[in-house]
């Protein structure tokens, strides 16, 4: 049961600002821009527009205005 705890610990959960897109920008040095945001997440081929709910997806910091 002890390890059954422990791997679900180490598993992203929804509320704990665990971001893979923005870890993967952190490791790679990528520049912390919407665009860089958008063309990683989206493998390459980001909408045009995002729905009002994807935009509240995106962190705080890369919104648009």
């Amino acid at each position: 049961m002890l390890l059954l705890n422990e791997q679900a610990e180490s598993i992203p959960q929804a509320g704990n600002n665990y971001n893979p897109v923005i870890e993967a920008m952190k490791k790679y040095k990528i520049p912390m821009t919407r665009e860089n945001y958008l063309d990683l997440a989206y493998m390459g081929e980001p909408p045009e527009e995002l729905s009002a709910e994807e935009e509240l997806e995106l962190p705080e910091q890369l919104r648009a205005k």
